[in-house]
């Protein structure tokens, strides 16, 4: 599995970053609160079908695939609207074994079940287990909020889909790896700043499920400049599916 690596500088519930200063020059590493062999993952769907639902379209493997498939994570930022995240989740469970220092069982007695979507601060060890339905409304807000008036060097400040990635190996463990990253300006206590989330997708034979999601503070630039070794291995700019 390839080590997670989460950024401190942002602010998560429940999480106990520690960062030594040192850690800059270091790859990056697993947390151990990571999933674990005894991890059991199974999907979610937040909403019941009904009779009348229509069954999803198919859905592709492999970065053509994921590309189709994020033309729908386009038109969610386009509406601010999280659910796609809740009904695509793959939660994962931890049962806390009382010893545990940092990550989702820190400070948490023994025999404490969790079970949620994993979501974790870039290049720290920051990492928690969040309900589906937080996670839609975390990426509700981040729309929201976007500062559009605002802009940089990689462009307006609205909230938007900038580019997707994968890799063998993902951030939170699973098979091959596919990633949406969102981007905006959003505000801060010390005035605008780009902020990224990074949602972490794989497919599971039939659909694309969400396994985690990481946010970043200063070094969300590694996610936007297609230049990261330990972030992906194939990264491209969102063109849509043309």
């Amino acid at each position: 599995m390839r080590p997670l690596a989460l950024l401190a500088g942002a602010s998560l519930p429940l999480l106990v970053v520690a960062v030594a200063c040192d850690d800059a020059t270091k790859p990056p590493f697993q947390p151990t609160a990571a999933p674990s062999a005894t991890s059991r993952a199974t999907a979610t769907v937040a909403t019941t079908p009904t009779a009348t639902s229509t069954p999803p379209p198919a859905e592709a493997p492999g970065l053509e695939g994921f590309r189709q498939f994020a033309a729908g994570i386009e038109q969610a930022v386009a509406a601010a609207d999280g659910r796609l995240f809740a009904e695509r989740a793959r939660t994962s469970s931890e049962t806390c074994s009382g010893t545990e220092e940092l990550g989702p069982c820190a400070g948490k007695p023994a025999g404490t079940g969790l079970e949620g979507v994993w979501r974790g601060l870039w290049r720290s060890d920051a990492v928690d287990l969040a309900p589906p339905a937080e996670i839609a409304a975390s990426f509700e807000s981040f729309v929201a909020d976007a500062l559009g008036g605002e802009s940089d060097t990689f462009g307006a400040g609205d909230a938007l889909l900038y580019a997707l990635a994968s890799s063998q190996q993902g951030a939170f463990g699973g098979a091959e790896a596919f990633y949406a990253v969102v981007t905006a300006i959003a505000p801060s206590d010390a005035g605008p700043e780009r902020r990224i989330q990074v949602y972490q997708f794989t497919f599971d034979g039939e659909l694309w499920r969400l396994l985690g999601v990481i946010e970043a503070g200063v070094l969300f630039e590694e996610w936007l400049s297609g230049d990261c070794a330990d972030c992906y291995e194939q990264w491209e700019r969102w063109e849509g599916t043309a």
